[in-house]
C-alpha cells in the first residue's frame, strides 16, 4: 500500500484541473478513459476474488489476498502516473466514460474517496485469517460504492 497514493492522485486531479487544455497529459483523452477503465476492470477482479471468500466459495488464503490488493494498488499507482484523472479526459473522442464532472468539479471530494479506498484495502492486506478478512472487508465495499455513488453515472 503507497501510503502517500492519495496524496499522489490529489496533486494529479489538483494539476489535472488547473492545467486543463494545457497539453500535458500521457495521452488522449481516449488513451486516458481506456487506461482508467483499465484500472478499474482490475479493482473489479480482485473485488469478485475478495466476494468468493467472504461467500465461502473460495477459502481465505492471505497471499491471495495480498495479490489482489496489491494488483490494486499497482493499478491505482500506474492510473496516477499516466494522470488518468486529468481534466483533459472528461469527454473522450470515441470512447465513452461513466465519470461524472464532479470527478473535476468536487476534486478534494474525488481525493477523499480515493484515500478511504487506500486505508480500506490497507486494512484488507494486513487481515492474517478468516475473521479478520470478513472484518476489514466492509470498508472496502463501502469506499468502493461512495465513490461510484457520487462519482460514476448510473449504467
Amino acid at each position: 500500500m503507497k501510503k502517500n497514493l492519495a496524496a499522489a492522485l490529489a496533486l494529479a486531479v489538483g494539476v489535472g484541473v488547473v492545467g486543463a487544455g494545457a497539453g500535458f497529459a500521457a495521452g488522449t483523452a481516449d488513451d486516458l478513459i481506456n487506461a482508467r477503465q483499465a484500472e478499474m476492470k482490475v479493482n473489479m477482479k480482485a473485488m469478485k476474488a475478495f466476494v468468493a471468500i467472504l461467500k465461502g466459495e473460495t477459502p481465505y488464503d492471505a497471499a491471495a489476498v495480498q495479490a489482489a490488493v496489491k494488483s490494486m494498488t499497482d493499478a491505482q499507482a500506474e492510473g496516477v502516473a499516466k494522470d488518468v484523472w486529468n481534466a483533459s479526459s472528461q469527454t473522450g473522442a470515441t470512447v465513452k466514460t461513466g465519470a461524472k464532472p464532479e470527478i473535476w468539479t468536487d476534486a478534494a471530494g474525488f481525493a477523499a474517496a480515493w484515500k478511504d479506498l487506500d486505508t480500506a484495502t490497507a486494512a484488507l492486506a494486513a487481515t492474517t485469517d478468516e475473521a479478520s478478512f470478513k472484518a476489514a472487508f466492509p470498508a472496502v465495499g463501502a469506499a468502493c460504492k461512495g465513490c461510484h455513488e457520487k462519482f460514476r453515472q448510473a449504467e
